[in-house]
């Protein structure tokens, strides 16, 4: 009488050849149950590579996948190293009668040399759809990618970016990326500088002008509600710029600066995907202004040429503070233009001048 029928594999990164082959053992002995041995790392590191995964990580793939199927059990496999054979007390143990695997085993021929000896070993064949190795190197950072940047060069590379400081306080991102990601908020799980280079997460989305003032209002919140404790603020930016503002003018802003900000959160940094916004860059954080990280979004929309004059006033106009809202887009245009003097980096100063005329027209006179 028949007994069961058994595989090993590593199993890393599960995939379509993955099932496929062990579809087909499923379908070659259909009156006998299959178990399946899944590699310790150590026996994967002896021959192969260090898994992506771990062992109980792949165990709890494929015991997932197969939760439903009566006929499947998933075990460590016995092999240590490279250097073991499968021997009788194994097949017993789990009265195992026919062993099947994708090819025979060229690093150490006699591995199966038991089950052979009992006319119970089976070749299946490699899978056509996919292998693991495959996989990993499309995974892997195969081409680099020029992103877009106002300021500072930016390379992604796989799902890293490699950002070059050129403009920015190195201190100033090492503080916030260091707070955020011990925080792992905002898509920051990894953050390493050497020198001018920041390695940090790509975030996966599109970079719109799409954006509603609610939306940005909501993702402002969000930071001043996050925990994250700048710092600096924004005078210290202001002060890094040579950038003065008429306290007499923006007075009802620079009363309150308490409130937690991106610092840049212009169009252009913010990535629009299945988790709504995501803020990129955060070279700046800080404590600002209320509607700062607002009036950034919407100069960037008028530098860029997606509003004209009008349709920013009437997005100025959809906020619950009008003032305030228009105040600190005339104050984000001021230390722009500052900026530009400061740095010699001609960023847009005609249209930020244009912009911060006409708001003053509208909501100062």
């Amino acid at each position: 009488m028949k007994g069961k029928t058994f595989t090993a594999g590593v199993f890393d990164l599960f995939h379509a050849g993955h099932m496929e082959s062990i579809i087909k053992i499923l379908n070659q002995f259909p009156d006998q149950n299959l178990i399946i041995g899944v590699a310790s790392d150590k026996y994967t590191e002896s021959f192969k590579r260090t898994p992506v995964q771990t062992m109980e990580e792949r165990m709890h793939t494929i015991k997932t996948v197969f939760a439903a199927n009566s006929r499947v059990t998933v075990i460590r496999d016995p092999l240590e190293d490279y250097t073991e054979n499968y021997e009788q007390p194994f097949y017993d143990q789990y009265n195992i009668s026919d062993h099947c695997q994708g090819a025979d085993f060229d690093e150490n021929p006699s591995v199966y040399a038991y089950i052979k000896s009992k006319n119970g070993f089976h070749v299946m064949g490699r899978s056509s759809l996919m292998s693991t190795t495959e996989l990993i190197n499309r995974l892997a950072p195969s081409r680099v990618t020029k992103l877009g940047g106002d300021t500072n060069f930016n390379l992604k590379i796989g799902n890293m970016v490699i950002k070059k400081i050129v403009h920015g306080s190195t201190s100033f991102i090492d503080d916030a990326y260091s707070k955020l990601l011990e925080k792992k908020l905002f898509g920051i799980t990894t953050y390493q500088r050497f020198d001018d280079l920041v390695f940090i997460p790509f975030i996966e989305g599109s970079v719109t002008h799409n954006i509603t003032v609610q939306e940005v209002i909501d993702l402002s919140e969000r930071i001043n509600k996050s925990g994250l404790k700048p710092i600096i603020s924004i005078m210290d930016v202001f002060r890094k710029y040579d950038f003065y503002p008429d306290k007499e003018l923006y007075a009802p802003l620079l009363s309150d600066i308490n409130y937690v900000s991106h610092g840049d959160m212009a169009y252009t940094n913010m990535v629009k995907g299945q988790n709504g916004l995501t803020p990129i860059d955060w070279e700046f954080l800080c404590y600002s202004v209320k509607y700062w990280d607002l009036g950034c979004f919407l100069a960037s929309l008028y530098i860029y040429q997606h509003h004209d004059l009008e349709q920013i006033r009437e997005k100025v106009l959809e906020t619950s503070d009008v003032k305030l809202a228009g105040l600190a887009t005339m104050l984000l245009c001021d230390y722009w233009t500052a900026w530009i003097v400061s740095t010699g980096h001609e960023f847009f100063s005609k249209e930020l001048k244009e912009l911060r005329s006409f708001l003053h027209e509208k909501f100062c006179a």
